[in-house]
């Protein structure tokens, strides 16, 4: 057995409209498909990112979105410039973001959705990641660098 890649991505959120609107504005998704419900109703929606190979998707359900409020549960790979341009793009939007920070392996940045989701972008930098054993994290819990 192995793994080819990452299939999808799934956030729980307590309102798909407005989470679609977000995340199709941040990340300029292309919109895959709508999942209804028994009932009919659509809570569930797939993205397809723009030179990604992986889809995202939103699944309305508010118990489970805000059980995740305040959580990171994945980071987002990009390069060291693309942080900057990140950076432009959210300040763009009006989103709020912390500056960009050396993290354990390279340089991070993050932002919020609109339920408190931590979204984070992060660049491996191989001289960053030397200088920590490339695989060895210490001092137990992450910084909380994220704000409120």
């Amino acid at each position: 057995m192995f793994i080819t890649g990452v299939r999808h991505l799934k956030i729980w959120v307590t309102d798909l409209g407005r989470s679609r609107a977000f995340y199709e504005k941040v990340f300029r998704l292309e919109h895959s498909i709508s999942f209804a419900d028994d009932d009919g109703v659509v809570r569930g929606m797939s993205f397809r990112i723009p030179g990604v190979a992986f889809e995202l998707a939103i699944r309305e359900n508010p118990e489970l979105a805000k059980a995740m409020h305040d959580a990171d549960p994945f980071a987002l790979a990009t390069t060291r410039e693309g942080l900057e341009q990140w950076v432009e793009h959210l300040d763009r939007l009006d989103i709020w973001h912390p500056p960009i920070v050396r993290a354990s392996r390279g340089w991070a940045c993050g932002f919020r959705d609109p339920d408190g989701i931590q979204i984070r972008l992060y660049a491996y930098d191989e001289e960053v990641a030397g200088e920590t054993g490339d695989h060895v994290v210490s001092g137990g819990a992450p910084k909380k660098w994220m704000g409120s």
